[in-house]
């Protein structure tokens, strides 16, 4: 995922949240945009590990080189 892809999938996780809370929404639109949200917070949680992994790498490179 890029960081614009990352960007896109939080405000489109803020949007299914405020749908969602709204209450407005029949059940079955409430658990399509429920999927939705669990797909978009998977996938952005992959990323947010990914670039913990890789500061902890640079950080790990960096006491080595002192």
């Amino acid at each position: 995922m890029k960081k614009a892809d990352y960007e896109k999938s939080i405000i489109r996780l803020a949007e299914i949240v405020e749908a969602l809370e709204s209450g407005s929404l029949s059940l079955e639109e409430s658990m399509k945009l429920f999927e939705e949200g669990t797909k978009l917070t998977a996938a952005c949680y992959d990323v947010l590990k990914k670039a913990e992994q890789k500061i902890t790498e640079l950080s790990e490179i960096e006491k080595e080189e002192e």
